[in-house]
């Protein structure tokens, strides 16, 4: 049925699951089939129709496209820059909402239940430099998980999603790129370079979803491009678990490794884009049935920088529910 792919040996332990070979539609293709290359079974989950409709779409091409492309999760391992930068989870908030690091919005469960998957479509924003930028370097990441917002014991998140970096060092320009990284508190594990193309404007679907308290499927397609990434599966660092406690859709600024997110990059600046299609679902212990959390109940977060002349908070991204139809969480950059 297709090219079966092995695991990749680093620190966060990745398993490429078998790639379909072209043609392959996976719009019809049957469930066994699905399951086989990983990728989402609409009809599984049918009891939520939202979270069925976006695997569904997730599976489609766009009308005015080719077929969809299949293309291999992993770029050839080679030292990146990408390697040198740690997502750093939000520290626990206050009423308020603030983050030095994140903006978004983000979901809990209740009644004793756990959240077993998290999805969203967004656009990828095109990032200049901000008016009163200094830096040599500006990143922002965009993206979907798992875990990370409160503190709890043995911390953890998955997460996937797009990166957006400004380099003003002559000639000055913007770079685009996909990767995943599972975070963990006070370990420095690397983020995986994605072999996704990505380009500004680009219209991205991702899917994490709970196969057990140690392992997250990922699910990663570029609607603009037609092109849908080999899924893979990812276990938690040793000793760690998904609780499922929390499910995010953020946009952040990532911080150096090493620095222990004291020390951000400066955000740049981006064009406004929304995050559409969330959902995440939560199961209850001993029971299949999955409950459907979308924005209805989202806490949002702002993100802010410390002026220190004068010494004050400044919001510098911001999120805002539109309950629609359709839903959408609006991400909009908070110019000096």
């Amino acid at each position: 049925m297709g090219e079966t792919a092995g695991a990749l040996s680093q620190d966060s332990a990745i398993k490429l699951l078998p790639m379909p070979l072209e043609p392959f539609d996976p719009a019809v293709a049957s469930d066994d089939d699905l399951e086989w290359f990983g990728l989402p079974t609409p009809m599984e989950y049918g009891t939520n129709p939202a979270a069925a409709a976006f695997r569904r779409n997730f599976l489609r091409k766009r009308d005015d496209a080719p077929a969809l492309r299949f293309l291999p999760a992993l770029v050839p391992p080679a030292p990146t820059m990408m390697e040198l930068v740690l997502a750093v989870a939000a520290p626990q908030t206050r009423p308020a909402q603030k983050s030095l690091n994140w903006s978004g919005g983000y979901v809990m469960p209740r009644d004793g239940r756990s959240l077993v998957s998290v999805m969203a479509s967004w656009t990828v924003p095109s990032v200049s430099a901000p008016a009163d930028g200094s830096a040599s370097e500006f990143q922002s990441s965009t993206w979907i998980g798992l875990d990370g917002q409160k503190f709890y014991p043995d911390s953890s998140l998955p997460q996937i999603g797009t990166r957006q970096r400004w380099l003003a060092r002559p000639p000055a320009k913007a770079e685009y790129s996909a990767w995943f990284q599972w975070w963990a508190r006070g370990l420095d594990l690397p983020v995986l370079d994605l072999a996704l193309p990505v380009a500004a404007g680009d219209q991205i679907s991702a899917i994490l979803t709970v196969l057990d308290e140690r392992t997250v499927r990922c699910n990663l397609k570029n609607a603009s491009q037609g092109i849908v990434l080999q899924a893979f599966d990812a276990r938690a660092p040793a000793g760690l678990l998904v609780s499922g406690a929390t499910a995010e859709w953020i946009m952040e600024r990532p911080s150096p490794m090493g620095t222990d997110g004291w020390e951000s990059y400066e955000l740049p600046a981006y064009t406004d884009f929304a995050f559409s299609s969330c959902l995440a679902e939560s199961a209850a212990p001993e029971s299949p049935a999955r409950r459907e959390h979308d924005l209805e109940s989202v806490r949002l977060l702002r993100m802010y920088e410390i002026d220190r002349k004068p010494a004050s908070l400044r919001t510098i991204s911001s999120a805002h529910r539109d309950l629609g139809p359709p839903q959408r969480l609006e991400m909009r950059y908070v110019a000096p």
